[in-house]
């Protein structure tokens, strides 16, 4: 039989109960985890900061011995993996895409659709993966709009998930 996880929600997070939480999990404010994600921290705890949104599908894992610290207003969309160390503030893994273990990302990376990082390497900020081949760059441009864009998501999740899904409270 698997043990309840430890659970820290902050009041305005959003914690849907249908999905596969494990360990010490801390959730920040505003921060979003839809239904059929997997939170494991199954080794160090997993922190995560404001503003976070993880669909269905999503899956985050901790093997190692320290804690994984999520920053702010980060996206892992449907069927993305986070196996990474850490994780800045600002960054989206595309549908599918694949942080691997030992990877650091830095603010405002975008693992593009089924993309993945090295194991063990460190992403500067504003680094994007994508195409087929795993390409790189740097990004250069504003991301401003993408800061409205991402807080009107989340006022939409704050208001339609509830209408359907059932919230966890802090255990």
């Amino acid at each position: 039989m698997m043990s309840r996880p430890k659970l820290t929600i902050s009041t305005r997070a959003l914690v849907c109960q249908d999905n596969d939480l494990r360990g010490e999990i801390y959730v920040g404010a505003g921060t979003v985890l839809h239904p059929q994600c997997r939170v494991w921290a199954t080794g160090g705890s997993i922190m995560f900061g404001s503003g976070n949104i993880v669909e269905e599908n999503a899956v985050i894992i901790n093997r190692g011995p320290e804690a994984l610290i999520i920053g702010d207003n980060n996206v892992f969309e449907v069927g993305s993996v986070m196996e990474g160390m850490k994780i800045g503030n600002r960054n989206t893994l595309e549908v599918k895409a694949h942080v691997k273990p030992g990877t650091w990302l830095g603010d405002e990376c975008v693992i593009g659709t089924v993309c993945s990082t090295n194991e063990n390497e460190v992403l500067p900020d504003r680094t994007v993966i994508y195409g087929t081949r795993g390409e790189r760059r740097i990004y250069t441009g504003s991301r401003v709009n993408q800061a409205t864009v991402h807080t009107r998501h989340l006022e939409y999740l704050m208001l339609m998930l509830p209408k359907f899904n059932h919230a966890r409270t802090s255990s």
